[in-house]
């Protein structure tokens, strides 16, 4: 039985058709009929071509009626299997997204050919793979976080239990112990707001033209002091011909957390070193320290979200594991490359490779 898209379409096929027939019919019928009465009116004077006339005229008009009455039942049979045709790829889209609405993401649809009526599956497809992927980033993203806040805030509560059940005197100690629980709260919580700015479709970057030597000098000089009381080591190689457009402050945000992290995973008396150097069409950054390093099979996991090698990248050391997705991300915008190289106990290098546009 026939219902919906598929009757409508049915139905006006063939209105539409019939109504063209009729019309048509009718118009051959006349013409028919006018030029055999011309017929007779010219032949008058013999009278023995008059029956044969008539019923020649009738037999045309006949056949005419019985031509148009096959067509009309041809044509309905046609439209419903036409209509049929058309209907069905947009009832199973229809079937597909009602499904989808309903959180069913693994659902798909295949359309054989090539018209814009398969692109429109391919594209439901896409939609329905892009949606799934974001679920399962949603739900890894508020697992990573709960575990993240539960670790200071289960910290931060013992501690006052403790102080509430006179178990601790609260000595500075203890108190400083709370302090930097309370930091790390906020220190987590400021990159997740950067990294979210950053991914919403309304970021954009303002970028005019720098000295990116300038720029480097100036994060460098920003944080040398927390380098000097580690006793870290830490030098620049920075070439000329580093004018080129970019978003500075952004920029400023890829270097600190860039440095920031060699810091952590840098032991006192280590060494690190920036170096920027011109090339053809591009400028190749390097950050390179003689740290814990990383292992072969993390290298390409640095630069997700909350990611950190137990070993080296520890909840001690105080980091979010969100630093360098914000790097990934700021670089991508830059439209440049940002990758790692390490060895384990060695130390880091990481690349960044902006065009000059």
């Amino acid at each position: 039985m026939m219902k919906g898209l598929h009757a409508r379409l049915a139905i006006s096929f063939t209105i539409t058709t019939t109504s063209v027939l009729i019309l048509a019919s009718i118009v051959y019928a006349l013409e028919i009929h006018y030029h055999f009465k011309m017929f007779q009116h010219e032949s008058s004077m013999n009278q023995n071509m008059d029956p044969l006339s008539s019923h020649l005229e009738r037999a045309m008009l006949e056949s005419i009626f019985f031509t148009a009455a096959g067509a009309i039942i041809l044509v309905i049979i046609i439209s419903y299997f036409v209509a049929k045709k058309l209907s069905d790829p947009l009832l199973q889209m229809r079937r597909a997204a009602e499904k989808m609405t309903k959180g069913d993401w693994a659902t798909r649809i295949h359309i054989p050919g090539n018209d814009e009526v398969s692109e429109l599956g391919s594209s439901l497809n896409l939609l329905a793979f892009e949606l799934e992927r974001q679920e399962k980033i949603r739900k890894s993203m508020t697992a990573d976080i709960a575990h993240e806040l539960r670790t200071p805030l289960a910290t931060l509560k013992s501690h006052m239990e403790a102080f509430e059940d006179r178990i601790w005197e609260p000595t500075p100690e203890r108190i400083r112990s709370c302090t930097e629980e309370i930091n790390r709260l906020i220190h987590l919580i400021h990159d997740f707001e950067q990294l979210n700015t950053i991914e919403s479709p309304d970021f954009r970057m303002n970028f005019r033209q720098h000295d990116l030597k300038q720029t480097i000098e100036h994060c460098i000089e920003t944080v040398s002091g927390a380098f000097l009381q580690k006793n870290i080591k830490l030098e620049t190689k920075l070439s000329g011909g580093l004018d080129f457009p970019f978003d500075e402050e952004r920029m400023k945000q890829v270097f600190f957390n860039l440095l920031s992290n060699s810091l952590k995973y840098t032991a006192s008396d280590g060494q690190v070193s920036v170096s920027a150097i011109e090339e053809k069409k591009s400028v190749l950054i390097v950050v390179e320290d003689n740290g814990s390093g990383i292992k072969t099979d993390s290298q390409s996991k640095v630069f997700n979200r909350f990611y950190r090698e137990d070993s080296s990248r520890s909840r001690n050391t105080g980091g979010s594991g969100i630093g360098l997705a914000i790097v990934k991300r700021l670089v991508e915008a830059h439209h440049g490359e940002v990758w790692i190289e390490s060895q384990l106990g060695k130390g880091t290098s990481v690349f960044v490779r902006l065009p000059k546009r």
